[in-house]
């Protein structure tokens, strides 16, 4: 054994007598003293306020699907204070709600066959432009557009079946989403119906919500059709259509992460 191993072994036998005597002492000074009463302590616990924001209450209604959309308070084809050309509906609110309004029955009116007939397109355009820079455009693509229509009987926006949200709004501007099905039919009878998600910017010019620039600003297809793109989705199947990311990158890909309510006049 080396000298150092050695000379540990001694210290530390050294110290092993140390404590066993310490520990006796301890002993007996225990038995003989007086108890001593463990003291006592009491804390209060700290209340902080929450830190949780206070969420603004909806203006939806609960939808009757627990895993369905809820139900808004915008009912598609009405919402205006006064009439417009060929009964369009115009003066809003100036809320979300009347946003949502104008932005879609502006695209009931104008994205149908009722501009086939010209001065009513025309009358349309003046009444929901926010500028002239605006109704000129307006008059410009629903000329082009017309052309395109010869011989479709039906063209009509059918927004009450799909699904409306506000994805951005200031008391100034709101960009609103529509998803609904486009229905049109020919002089044969053959019919089709494409659903899509359309985007409507509206800015408060005049007293009303009036478009700007143009009527539809993007346009593109949700994660899915529903399962019969001729029947009324349930608010379950729009919540499961609507809450999902669209694998084409070329539609309009953050309409998953908006906050997207029936119309009040859903059919079911």
């Amino acid at each position: 054994m080396s000298r150092n191993r050695r000379r540990a072994g001694v210290v530390i036998g050294g110290l092993v007598i140390l404590l066993a005597a310490i520990a006796v002492v301890a002993y007996l000074a225990g038995r003989s003293g007086e108890p001593q009463a463990t003291p006592t302590t009491s804390s209060t616990a700290a209340v902080t306020p929450s830190d949780t924001p206070t969420v603004a209450p909806s203006t939806a209604s609960s939808s009757d699907a627990a895993d369905g959309l809820d139900r808004g308070v915008v009912a598609a084809g009405r919402g205006g204070k006064s009439e417009g050309p060929d009964g369009l509906p115009l003066t809003y609110d100036r809320t979300q709600d009347g946003a949502a309004a104008a932005a879609t029955n502006y695209l009931i009116w104008m994205n149908s066959i009722k501009i086939t007939d010209k001065s009513a397109a025309d009358a349309m355009a003046t009444a929901t432009a926010a500028d002239d820079t605006t109704r000129t455009a307006l008059v410009r693509s629903f000329d082009e557009i017309r052309s395109g229509m010869r011989g479709l009987t039906t063209d009509e926006l059918q927004p009450a079946r799909g699904a409306y949200a506000v994805a951005r709004y200031s008391p100034d501007s709101a960009t609103v989403y529509v998803w609904a099905p486009e229905v049109t039919a020919d002089a044969s009878g053959a019919s089709q119906q494409t659903w899509g998600i359309d985007a409507v910017n509206v800015v408060w010019a005049r007293g009303d919500w009036k478009l700007n620039h143009e009527l539809i600003v993007r346009s593109g297809g949700a994660a899915a059709d529903p399962k019969d793109p001729s029947g009324n989705p349930t608010s379950a199947e729009k919540r499961s259509i609507l809450s999902r990311t669209p694998e084409d990158p070329g539609e309009i890909q953050d309409s998953a992460e908006q906050s997207w309510l029936e119309y009040a006049n859903a059919p079911h």
